[in-house]
């Protein structure tokens, strides 16, 4: 290519490596703090300090591998699996309720046991539900369906999976589901006065299901004073400690492996929804800024990504797929820090939990592939035989 160079982040393959630096950054982050939150847990649980973060390695390698799947596969072979693959999502949530396979943790029937491997179906109906919300609005972009119709069936779709899901007692992956359909719909045109009924009725259905809840409305009163005398010893410990773990990291932290409040005090979610608190505690407001820094990326390749591409398919489901990383990932930083209500949510890359790592993986590698076949990117990248392992078409 001839001309004047392009700043760097108007280059055609600026989103793409934008988003695979904001990724490398998470996941790496995500190990190292995994390794050095989980320690205690696992060194009780096995005698090694190392088990947890092993099975966290062996997640990050299928991860990859789906991942490159998702890279490799066009937009056109998304399409086609895009309602199997909502109904495949579908049976696994059904197999949660079916006794021998379905596992409860913590009040929450959201795993199945399979062999030896224990995944979470809820995790892979976000990816599921977005391909295929991307299907039917481009459905409807190409008028091929009346907006009523497309407005119509998302409706149907998330709901039928929330309410499965619900069905399970995961209030959390529901309000991110509600997110992402509303956020699709946003990108799509859907009007305002619709949108903020859809919100409307979201909201009000997650509030009351948290009212008829006793655990889930004191964890809203936990959330307002945690380290009241009626709170502090219950419900209130974690949301405490996790600001707590936050307050004393400072600027450059205690160290990796100093954290004080993993010992317990975060409960077993240490290296699950609250590592963003052993992330602050061990290397402090840098590594936290490293962190917000990361996701930053990840949002601006992937809107920049959604507004460059001229497929309507690959526009909505990267739309979809940002909102979701970014949505889990604001309500877990805001359950760590105090501004919401503790909900469960894994932070995206980041925490342990194999379901929810490499369904983040595959639907970030899917943003990746479009951003890698843009025209004009496609044309940077076929002109470099260096970079041979990403040609793909």
């Amino acid at each position: 290519m001839s001309g004047a160079k392009k700043p760097l982040l108007t280059h055609p393959t600026a989103p793409f490596y934008v988003l695979l630096s904001g990724m490398g950054v998470l996941i790496f982050m995500g190990l190292l703090m995994v390794l050095s939150a989980s320690g205690v847990r696992a060194y009780a649980n096995s005698g090694s300090s190392f088990s947890i973060v092993f099975r966290q390695i062996i997640w990050f390698s299928a991860g990859l591998l789906l991942g490159y799947f998702a890279f490799k596969l066009p937009t056109k072979g998304w399409r086609r699996i895009s309602p199997p693959l909502l109904l495949g999502s579908a049976m696994l949530l059904g197999l949660v309720f079916v006794d021998g396979i379905g596992l409860e943790i913590n009040g929450n029937r959201n795993w199945i046991h399979l062999g030896p491997i224990t995944i979470q179906p809820s995790e892979f109906s976000k990816i599921s539900l977005i391909i295929w919300a991307a299907f039917i609005l481009a459905k409807v972009e190409r008028g091929e369906f009346l907006r009523n119709q497309g407005t119509g069936a998302l409706l149907v779709g998330f709901g039928g999976i929330s309410l499965l899901i619900l069905l399970g007692k995961d209030i959390g992956t529901v309000m991110v589901l509600a997110l992402i359909m509303i956020g699709m719909l946003f990108i799509s045109g859907e009007r305002i006065t619709r949108l903020l009924a859809i919100s409307g009725v979201c909201l009000a259905t997650i509030i009351g299901l948290a009212l008829l809840r006793p655990t889930l409305l004191s964890r809203l009163t936990a959330f307002l004073d945690p380290f009241s005398a009626a709170n502090y010893l219950g419900l209130g410990w974690q949301p405490a400690h996790s600001r707590m773990a936050l307050a004393t990291g400072g600027i450059f932290g205690v160290g990796l492996g100093g954290s004080r409040q993993k010992w317990g005090n975060l409960g077993p979610e240490a290296h699950t929804d609250f590592i963003f608190a052993v992330i602050g505690e061990e290397i402090g407001l840098l590594g936290t800024t490293i962190v917000l820094a990361a996701f930053f990326m990840i949002a601006w390749a992937g809107i920049k990504t959604a507004i460059t591409t001229r497929d309507p398919f690959s526009r909505y489901a990267v739309a979809g797929v940002t909102t979701w990383i970014i949505a889990q990932a604001s309500i877990n930083i805001g359950s760590v820090t105090g501004v919401f209500p503790v909900v469960g949510l894994p932070l995206p890359l980041v925490s342990y939990g194999g379901s929810a790592l490499i369904s983040s993986m595959v639907g970030l590698a899917f943003i990746l592939g479009v951003a890698r076949r843009e025209p004009e990117a496609k044309s940077y990248f076929d002109a470099r035989p260096k970079l041979l392992m990403w040609r793909g078409r």
